[in-house]
């Protein structure tokens, strides 16, 4: 982990790029068996000796109610979209003095800084896919950032479906923020190298997770796999999710355009976690020719393809790493459009057309004969190999061949 810079440092000013401002409140969501209702104010002051320890798990008999959540704040879209260095500095100061919660107390309200980088887990994690059975399983990143917060795990995840729009007792800013943030990546990507910058500052390195960019030109921001949300797929999309984007407009007062860009953005996301997911599971190779561009990232020479297509997959289908194949653009589009598949023994197949393609052209035959492609899958190991249902569905609608 490296030091970004002074928190003190100043900063270009993309004031020029902000979408107009207003001002939005924070409705406030409690335990069940708090039923009182209080503006918790705070009055901290800068510690002559930041504190400068490692992530820690909170002790058994502190909170972890997974329903506590932060009580009413009042916020504009510019205290998080024009987060200064002075701003992170000062939420920092507080996140440091900050004690874990004793049970059945209600945690502090999140600040700004603390929102932003939760909206940066959405790269790495799905916060549906945990609750109170397997809460216990989150990601490393989720128990560093709560850690880091003096927060539960629970607290974390309920703040990401808070801002994803996707529960009703989420405050109309939350999902608003979300959509702006996924409206403006690049903006994204410097107020979290700031607030990093500013965290290693004043608490130091070992106490600040550092969970994205590895550096100001990576490419982490720009989402994987999009080429297969058309405009068919990001419309289904809005489809599905037709109940909540009602919810979002009529009960939260967001507008058509806003709750669009949260609904599909949501979908990106999820298709760029399955094609993270895949690519590492083919250890970033081509399963048809064994091509591994590792060492040039960002450039799209290898794709994350699902086997059943996302348009005919149901949610989890769509999210399971095992109905994707990692392959080169040219062997994933013949993947794709039914030149070759794969069958339950993982033995790759060609189509009728191919073959007789690849006989009579010798630059078909280089890049699909015998000498390019495997007789079989690749697959390193330890990797999982496609499910068999999956390639079946494949075999039999899409496969050109006999």
């Amino acid at each position: 982990m490296g030091v970004f810079g002074s928190c003190i440092d100043k900063t270009p000013d993309d004031s020029a790029n902000q979408q107009p401002c207003r001002t939005m409140v924070f409705t406030a969501t409690f335990c069940p068996k708090r039923t009182d209702r209080f503006l918790l104010a705070q009055s901290i002051g800068v510690p002559t000796n930041p504190a400068d320890t490692p992530f820690v798990l909170p002790p058994p008999n502190l909170v972890s109610c997974y329903e506590h959540q932060d009580d009413t704040m009042t916020h504009s879209l510019s205290d998080f979209l024009d987060l200064t260095p002075a701003d992170a500095c000062s939420q920092w100061k507080r996140i440091g003095l900050r004690s874990w919660p004793l049970r059945g107390k209600r945690q502090e309200p999140f600040l700004p800084l603390e929102v932003l980088l939760c909206y940066g887990l959405f790269f790495l994690v799905n916060p549906h896919s945990f609750g109170g059975g397997n809460i216990d399983k989150v990601p490393q990143q989720v128990t560093e950032l709560a850690g880091a917060f003096k927060r539960s795990a629970g607290s974390i995840l309920s703040k990401m479906l808070n801002l994803d729009g996707s529960r009703k007792n989420c405050a109309a800013f939350e999902p608003e923020l979300f959509g702006v943030l996924a409206a403006h990546p690049d903006q994204f990507a410097s107020l979290y190298f700031r607030i990093i910058a500013a965290g290693v500052q004043q608490l130091g390195e070992d106490a600040v997770p550092h969970f994205l960019y590895s550096h100001r030109t990576d490419h982490y921001h720009l989402l994987l796999g999009q080429d297969e949300l058309g405009e068919h797929e990001l419309g289904l999309a809005l489809v599905e999710a037709e109940d909540n984007r009602r919810m979002l407009e009529v009960e939260k007062g967001l507008d058509e355009i806003s709750t669009v860009r949260i609904i599909q953005q949501r979908a990106r996301l999820g298709q760029h976690r399955f094609a993270r997911d895949v690519l590492r599971n083919y250890d970033y190779t081509c399963a048809f020719c064994g091509f591994s561009p590792k060492h040039m990232p960002g450039h799209k020479l290898l794709l994350a393809s699902h086997v059943k297509p996302w348009r005919d997959s149901n949610n989890k289908e769509r999210l399971d790493p095992r109905n994707g194949i990692a392959a080169c653009p040219l062997h994933d589009s013949a993947f794709d459009t039914g030149l070759i598949t794969v069958n339950g023994g993982l033995r790759i197949h060609r189509s009728a057309t191919l073959i007789q393609s690849v006989n009579k052209d010798v630059r078909a035959n280089d890049y699909f004969g015998d000498a390019a492609i495997s007789q079989t899958l690749q697959i390193p190991q330890p990797a999982l190999a496609p499910k068999s249902h999956y390639l079946k569905w494949h075999k039999d609608r899409i496969f050109q061949g006999p």
